[in-house]
């Protein structure tokens, strides 16, 4: 959970200087904000965003995988609120990767219970979206600092939200 944790925060951090033009931040990533400034294609910035900030983690594994889809969502709405002119703030980035975070863990620890109700694909369906929603309104109430949480206040967030998920699902 701190690898996605850490990965989400440096993810965050890297969303923000693109979006803000801290071309240092994204320098001490290792990122070029004016390269990234001009590619047109906001997918491949975001997958630029998303490899550098998971460069570190073992290639091949699915905690990998995970991390980088998260960070690529977390990218992705980050350029599509840039393209609607939405200003976003370091805290809702951060907001918003924690959410992002919590869906995937708690869809990924489920997913072997999942397989094997029967389950309609429009329930399967129902169920990630009521996941995702929930996770986002524990977000929204986690105590993450809006200057930028630390690493230990994401970690909090995300364990707190999976436990919560884990009791309101354990009737289901």
């Amino acid at each position: 959970m701190s690898g996605s944790a850490r990965s989400a925060g440096r993810g965050a951090a890297a969303a923000y200087a693109y979006r803000t033009g801290d071309a240092q931040t994204l320098r001490n990533l290792g990122l070029d904000y004016d390269a990234l400034r001009a590619n047109p294609n906001v997918f491949d910035v975001a997958h630029q965003i998303a490899q550098k900030v998971c460069e570190d983690l073992p290639p091949g594994t699915i905690e990998t995988a995970e991390q980088m889809e998260v960070v690529g969502r977390l990218a992705e709405w980050l350029a599509e609120s840039e393209t609607t002119g939405t200003d976003v703030t370091l805290g809702q980035i951060a907001e918003e990767a924690v959410a992002l975070i919590l869906a995937e863990a708690y869809l990924v620890e489920t997913a072997s219970t999942l397989n094997t109700k029967d389950m309609t694909g429009a329930q399967r369906a129902a169920f990630e979206d009521g996941v995702r929603q929930a996770a986002e309104e524990l977000a929204a109430h986690a105590n993450l600092s809006p200057s930028g949480p630390s690493p230990d206040e994401f970690t909090r967030a995300i364990e707190d939200g999976l436990e919560y998920l884990r009791t309101i699902h354990e009737a289901d």
